[in-house]
Formats: C-alpha cells, structure tokens, sequence
C-alpha cells in the first residue's frame, strides 16, 4: 500500500508540476542565441530567429509584466520592473519552455534566487512577438 501511495504521488507531482511549469512560448523551437539583454532600460530578449524561407533574421522583444516581489519574480501586468532590484539575470531555454531566472533582492536586503516561465512568445517570420 506505501509503494502505490508514493508511485501515486509520483505521478501527480510530475503531472502537476509540468503542468505549473508548461510554457506556451514556441520561438524557442525556431530562434537561437537566446539571451537577456537591455533595450535602453527594459529588459529584453534578444535572438536570432528563422524567417519562413529559412533565412536568419537578429530580433529582440522588450520583456514586459514581471516584477520583483521580496525575492520573488511574478507576473505583474505593465512594464517589467524587476530589473531594478535583481540581478544575474539569465534566460534559459528547453524545446517546451523559455525561463527568466535571476537573484532578486528581499525586503530585508538578501538575495534569493528565483524564476519565471516566459510564456506566449513566439516567432513570426524571424521576429520575436507576444
């Protein structure tokens, strides 16, 4: 009875953390050279991204709606401002999703290191788009 119990919770744990964690970013699938970077000062994803007729075309998107709550990244609507309290800030790529993770400031003044799912990005004809 242990043994199913804990192959149980197994499987919802994998099912609902893929799920927490699913991106409905694709430009991952056709863009490379991902990296963070600064467009003046927002926060930006710069890439190169496939046009249709296979050409290489250099892109970039303005990062928006992610702010730092006490160490913590989240979703906030507008203009990203979490770039004003955190730093190391990194995107990293898998073929199902794209993360934004950094180490942002707490209100007490300590690091923590966090990240966020960048989702619904995608590639229309070798440029970055929401």
């Amino acid at each position: 009875m242990k043994k199913k119990i804990i192959a149980l919770t197994a499987v919802l744990l994998a099912v609902t953390g893929s799920a927490a964690f699913a991106s409905d970013s694709t430009f991952q699938q056709t863009c490379s050279n991902i990296t963070f970077v600064y467009s003046g000062n927002s926060p930006a994803l710069q890439a190169t991204c496939l046009r249709t007729n296979g050409m290489p075309n250099p892109t970039s998107l303005v990062i928006n709606g992610i702010s730092n709550q006490n160490g913590r990244l989240t979703n906030s609507g507008g203009a990203s401002t979490f770039q004003q309290s955190c730093g190391n800030i990194q995107i990293s790529v898998t073929t199902g999703a794209a993360t934004l993770t950094a180490f942002c400031r707490t209100v007490s003044g300590a690091s923590n290191s966090t990240s966020i799912p960048l989702n619904d990005i995608s590639n229309s004809n070798g440029n970055l788009i929401y």
